[in-house]
Order: structure tokens, then C-alpha cells, then sequence
């Protein structure tokens, strides 16, 4: 055999053996196990006995993907979680935007801050995976399916992040319906500068709130408010406008959209607020273009309105219900 064929030969035996163990080294790379995120209790007082549980969770990776899961537990014991005595898994759902990497790091959820939305969901905790332009992310809480019945059953609210300079939400309501796991509600962001945000408060029906920022120098920015309604018979959450539920956090009006936006611009007070038109709001401000936050409690508008008088000393910042200042601002994305 010639010394040139015998060279190549060896070299591919070479980078063959490479490959097989660059491909098992990758393997031993990718999780084998489920990470376990979060659980959560299907009923606010659970009874005695046989419980049931929710479960955010990041499954094995197959082939480097990670699906974020969510199941229902059925078993007995504290905590309830699979491998328990009696744990058995009633039903699974992976979310709609796998993990980007695994394990998932835990974050601290942020907190309330400056507009548009001046409350947070009661997730306590973010679980991020990836970086940069592969960043994907996933958080839960447990919410009454009827506000008026805190002790009876919960619902699992899941919002997901992915993306860096230009993140897309994606919100999604589990429950537990005839002995498994349901979707009961869910909306993703569409393609635009849209904002979204799910906000549960104690004793109110869920609220998704969305913002839309007009990329048009002239345009006003649209909002858009809708009441997540219990539907027992179907077992599902309907969407109802309910602008009126919605309160605006005023911190200045302005004869035009660019005005405003440059107030906005010039000031770290004003960081993330909207510009929207006020006509026909019946002169509640003294320009037609306001620049606001929202509030679906009047603490929570309170606090800004202190807030705002603190950061911009002899600002005085006033309050109106949405759909009385801005009848016209409503979006449907």
C-alpha cells in the first residue's frame, strides 16, 4: 500500500475517533435527569390524604433540547414530588419555548418599578437559561381560580422570556381538570414592540395587560386590558375588556406624541412609561397627549404617584381610570 494512502488512512481513523468522542464528551454534557423548578399546591387549603401538586420543571435534554414541563402530582407525602410514596404524574405539558441550555439558574423576580405596569405577578422567582440572543426564561405562581375563594382551587400561572434586546412573553393558565393537566388559557406576544405583563392580585380575577409602542414618530402608543374570567362550565379562562378595571398614572400631558416622548427621554422618573391620546377625554389633562403607568390597584397607583413626587420634586402627578382619560387607547393584539 502506498505510504500516501496509508497516511490517509490513519488520518481518517483519526478524526473519526475524535468525532466519536468529541459526540460522547457533548452526551455527557447534556442533563440526564429532570431539574425540578417549583411546586405548587392545587388547592389553597389542601385536605388530608391523597394531595395534588403543580410542578414547573426542566425535563432530561434529549439531543440538547430542554423542555420546560409542566405536570400534575397526585400522591402522598411532603413535599409532593415524583419519587414520593405514591407520586404518580396525572398529566404534562411542555411549554411552547424549550430551554435554550440547562441546568436553569434561579433569579430573583423584579420587582415593581417605573411604567408601564406598576405591579408584578406573585412569582417570587425567574428561571433563566442561556445567554444573550439565546436567553430563555420561565416563571410560575399559583392563583384562585375564583377570587373569592382563596382556600379552594389555584391555577398555575406560567409566563416565558426568550430573546435579549427584544424579549417576547409568552402567558399561559394551567389547571387541573377532570383528573389531569388542562391549558386553560394562553397568549403570546405578536411581532412588534408589544409589552405584556399577567397580574394577579388577592381578591381580583387575573389581568393581561399589553402595551403596543408606536414605532411611528406620530402615533400614540395602545393598550390593551383584558379581565381573565373563570368559565367553570368549560373550564377555561375568557378574555372580557375591562379598560374601566384599569387606572392611569398621569406624569405630564403634551401638545404632540414627540413631545411627550422626549419628556420621557429626559427623565429616569418616566423610564418605560406610554404615550397615549387623551381625545375625546373630556379635558382631563391640559394636553391631549398623556404620558402614563398602570396600576390595577389604587395602592399600587398611590405609591407611583409618591414615587414620582420624590424623584421630580413639585411634580403632581394625578389619577384617572383609563377608559375615562383615554377612551381611544385600546389595542386588540
Amino acid at each position: 500500500m502506498p505510504a500516501a494512502t496509508r497516511a490517509l488512512g490513519v488520518l481518517a481513523s483519526f478524526l473519526l475517533l475524535a468525532g466519536v468522542a468529541n459526540a460522547a464528551s457533548a452526551q455527557q454534557d447534556v442533563p440526564s435527569s429532570r431539574q425540578v423548578l417549583e411546586t405548587f399546591p392545587v388547592n389553597g387549603q389542601p385536605a388530608p390524604g391523597v394531595r395534588q401538586g403543580y410542578e414547573l420543571s426542566l425535563a432530561a435534554c434529549k439531543d440538547a433540547a430542554c423542555a420546560f414541563e409542566v405536570r400534575l402530582l397526585s400522591g402522598v407525602g411532603e413535599p409532593l414530588a415524583e419519587g414520593g410514596a405514591g407520586v404518580s404524574v396525572l398529566g404534562a405539558t411542555a411549554l411552547e419555548w424549550p430551554a435554550s441550555a440547562a441546568p436553569a439558574q434561579p433569579l430573583d423576580a423584579p420587582q415593581p418599578g417605573t411604567g408601564p405596569f406598576l405591579a408584578n405577578t406573585a412569582a417570587s422567582r425567574v428561571w433563566s437559561t442561556g445567554e444573550e440572543e439565546s436567553t430563555v426564561t420561565a416563571s410560575a405562581s399559583a392563583v384562585p381560580v375564583e377570587p373569592g375563594k382563596p382556600s379552594g382551587a389555584r391555577a398555575l400561572l406560567v409566563t416565558q422570556m426568550a430573546g435579549f434586546d427584544h424579549p417576547k412573553r409568552r402567558h399561559a393558565l394551567y389547571v387541573a381538570s377532570q383528573g389531569t393537566l388542562k391549558t386553560a388559557w394562553s397568549r403570546s406576544e405578536p411581532q412588534g414592540p408589544y409589552v405584556s405583563q399577567v397580574i394577579a392580585t388577592p381578591g381580583h380575577a387575573p389581568m393581561y395587560l399589553s402595551v403596543f409602542f408606536s414605532p411611528d414618530d406620530d402615533a400614540a402608543d395602545k393598550v390593551s386590558a383584558q379581565r381573565l374570567a373563570w368559565d367553570a362550565k368549560r373550564q377555561v379562562f375568557s378574555e372580557e375588556p375591562s379598560l374601566a378595571a384599569v387606572q392611569a398614572v398621569v406624569a405630564g400631558s403634551y401638545p404632540t406624541v414627540r413631545a411627550a416622548r422626549a419628556a420621557r427621554a429626559a427623565s429616569a422618573c418616566f423610564a418605560g412609561y406610554g404615550v397615549v391620546d387623551t381625545w375625546p377625554g373630556k379635558g382631563r389633562v391640559s394636553h391631549r397627549y398623556a404620558l402614563i403607568a398602570l396600576a390595577v390597584a389604587p395602592e399600587q397607583a398611590n405609591a407611583e404617584a409618591a414615587r414620582l413626587g420624590q424623584c421630580q420634586p413639585g411634580l403632581q402627578a394625578r389619577q384617572h381610570l383609563l377608559s375615562r382619560l383615554s377612551p381611544r387607547s385600546s389595542s386588540n393584539p
